[in-house]
């Protein structure tokens, strides 16, 4: 009988395509499964929960790590969730805001992306649905209470504000995103709560926000489609996410059958 494993998946550009809620139809089936043989298939997201949840209940995946590694979801019950240090947020926002550089933020666990830029309404991002032009309750930086994604377009490396070393990732297009990047530490936690062995973990991403878990002990599976960087520390490479790279992996280690 196969060992049980315990898959955790990024979603974008490795489950979904690009940045959608359409998964193929081969990784849905995958995924089904996966479930039916008794092995254990979450999420590990970059996306916020909020965001992240619509892709599981979509999916039927109740449990997921989300937010980069902040946020913690077990059986549809939210666990855990954290934010970015919210000084340092304020402080690049400030940064950003004083070079007029447009910025977006998100500063609760929904899916609204507050920003007072019209730049954001262009159709290149399509992939932001929801926006608010209220910052705060007043209206200003120093209102916000908390702060989970900060995005923005990059400047010049001469203009580029001081982080305070927050993560720094590029996003879509002239975009780049300020999020957490430590998703091992979100499957760490969850794999805890399952009393599991983190020599069974299986992990499958495609970006630079996928990096932190491609770590040892976790088996590392990176999609076609993914960054070069993310390639040269997997332990293997599977084909693109859009022509069947998650199946063919499952079926070459015998996890299907």
């Amino acid at each position: 009988m196969m060992k049980r494993k315990y898959f955790f998946f990024d979603i974008d550009g490795t489950l979904g395509l690009k940045l959608t809620m359409k998964m193929p139809a081969d990784t849905s089936y995958t995924i089904k499964q996966l479930m039916r043989r008794g092995h254990f298939v979450a999420m590990a997201a970059g996306r916020g929960q909020a965001d992240a949840a619509r892709v599981a209940e979509k999916y039927g995946i109740p449990s997921f790590v989300a937010d980069g590694g902040n946020s913690l979801t077990w059986n549809g019950k939210l666990l855990k969730i954290k934010p970015l240090p919210l000084e340092k947020s304020k402080s690049v926002l400030h940064a950003l805001e004083n070079s007029g550089i447009p910025w977006v933020v998100i500063t609760d666990n929904s899916i609204v992306l507050r920003t007072t830029y019209a730049y954001f309404r262009n159709p290149a991002y399509s992939a932001f649905t929801q926006y608010s032009g209220q910052i705060s309750k007043d209206g200003t930086i120093d209102g916000i209470r908390s702060v989970f994604k900060i995005f923005f377009t990059r400047p010049p490396e001469e203009k580029m504000p001081d982080l305070g070393g927050l993560p720094l990732i590029p996003y879509l297009n002239d975009l780049v995103l300020i999020e957490p990047v430590h998703k091992e530490k979100g499957i760490k936690d969850l794999m805890g709560i399952l009393k599991a062995p983190l020599e069974d973990v299986v992990v499958f991403g495609d970006g630079m926000n996928d990096i932190s878990m491609f770590t040892e002990p976790f088996f590392r599976i990176a999609m076609g489609n993914g960054r070069e960087e993310l390639k040269k520390i997997a332990d293997y490479v599977t084909d693109r996410n859009d022509a069947g790279g998650i199946f063919r992996a499952c079926l070459k280690f015998g996890w299907l059958q």
